[in-house]
């Protein structure tokens, strides 16, 4: 199987604005089936939600430090908590993680933190001892023992995922250009879908941004490592507002990238542009998913769309909440929760009706502590934070 890297550069923070809610009539606190504290005070920033055998992993705060926590994921109880930061940094805020095995490997700016997730503890850590090649953000993925990022100056640095052992990557792209980034990612590939490259090559492909008269021509550059060489490069006019800022998606053959307020699809063995459609307003929130033929985003338009993947066509729209977490799918439904509302949403992807929205039980606690951050699930539970704890529901199907 060839291996695909995918690399975006600009760290986007979800957030949500809670002053000027006020609570409403959405069903609370049926079928919780646990509640854990995850902070005595209302937390902010993001950290990737996710299961990890038999444990959810979440961020927390754990005596006025920030925290990866580990809970148990039928009964809530607190596994283990890491607080083990370089001295006066405030983290673990990050919006992408590698995980391989029971390592977790994750970055801020120039600290690289690796955690053993069956304990909590460090494995290593290592932070920038120059000026250059660190910049900010949190991009990082990885491919089993092995994980890279890159910079906002365009150098790239890899690292093993159980030593560290960073070093830094030659450069991958041409100084003309710039790295747009919020996360790498590494998928499976069909043997022939690229040209000139054996079974076990690593290919990346790496947005970027050229400025043009006042506009960005955006593109991005299919890059072989394993052979050090370029395979081809995609370039389109400044036409489409913005960059490829989230990840994208691949099926079949096709590469789907959200990029301002339009979204896109192209042929992956060609960088050919299949269809581009455009929206009212963007998809910087919940970025695009494929599910059964269809690429699925929720705009800030307060709209959540479905298309044909195939062609394009609108298949669905239906009224959420603006901005909103990553979408998380699970038997056919997709949940996230609302940056505009602070609900958790259950919507099926098949008709994007809305099975149901529930509020957060800790409002009779805090008036601001709505539901927030990234939604995981498994074995018929979904799993969602709020400002102060984390929650197992029972799964909407």
């Amino acid at each position: 199987m060839k291996k695909l890297i995918f690399f975006l550069t600009i760290t986007l923070v979800f957030s949500q604005t809670v002053a000027c809610r006020q609570p409403t009539e959405y069903p609370t606190d049926n079928e919780v089936l646990w509640k854990s504290i995850i902070s005595p005070n209302l937390i902010g920033g993001e950290f990737p939600k996710f299961v990890h055998k038999n444990a959810i992993i979440s961020q927390g705060v754990k005596n006025r430090a920030m925290a990866v926590m580990a809970f148990d994921k039928n009964t809530g109880k607190e596994l283990w908590t890491w607080t083990d930061t370089f001295p006066e940094e405030i983290e673990p805020f990050t919006q992408f993680v590698h995980v391989y095995q029971n390592i977790l490997v994750w970055r801020r700016a120039g600290r690289v933190y690796a955690i053993n997730l069956d304990n909590g503890k460090t494995v290593w850590k290592e932070r920038a001892i120059h000026s250059r090649g660190w910049g900010l953000g949190s991009a990082v993925s990885g491919l089993g023992e092995h994980f890279l990022f890159h910079t906002s100056d365009k150098e790239y640095f890899s690292g093993h995922t159980r030593s560290g052992n960073l070093r830094q990557y030659p450069t991958l792209i041409t100084p003309t250009r710039t790295i747009y980034s919020a996360t790498q990612m590494f998928l499976n590939a069909s043997p022939n879908m690229l040209e000139n490259a054996a079974l076990n090559d690593t290919i990346a492909i790496l947005p970027f941004g050229i400025p043009i008269t006042g506009q960005v021509a955006i593109g991005f550059t299919v890059f072989n490592l394993t052979q050090n060489k370029e395979v081809y490069t995609s370039t389109l006019p400044g036409d489409t507002s913005g960059v490829f800022f989230l990840p994208p998606t691949i099926h079949e053959g096709k590469l789907y990238f959200p990029s301002g307020s339009y979204i896109l699809a192209f042929d992956l063995k060609s960088g050919k542009l299949l269809w581009k459609e455009n929206f009212p307003s963007l998809f910087s929130g919940s970025g695009i998913i494929y599910h059964d033929g269809m690429i699925i985003g929720n705009c800030e338009d307060t709209f959540m769309y479905a298309l044909d993947a195939k062609t394009g066509k609108q298949l669905w729209a239906t009224k959420t909440s603006g901005t909103s977490s990553r979408l998380f799918e699970m038997n056919g439904v997709i949940y996230f929760t609302g940056g505009g509302d602070g609900l958790l949403h259950a919507v099926d992807a098949k008709t994007g009706k809305h099975i149901w929205k529930k509020e957060s039980p800790d409002l009779q606690r805090n008036g601001g502590a709505w539901f927030f951050d990234s939604v995981t699930g498994a074995d018929g539970k979904i799993y969602v934070s709020s400002y102060l704890s984390l929650f197992c529901y029972k799964a909407a199907r």
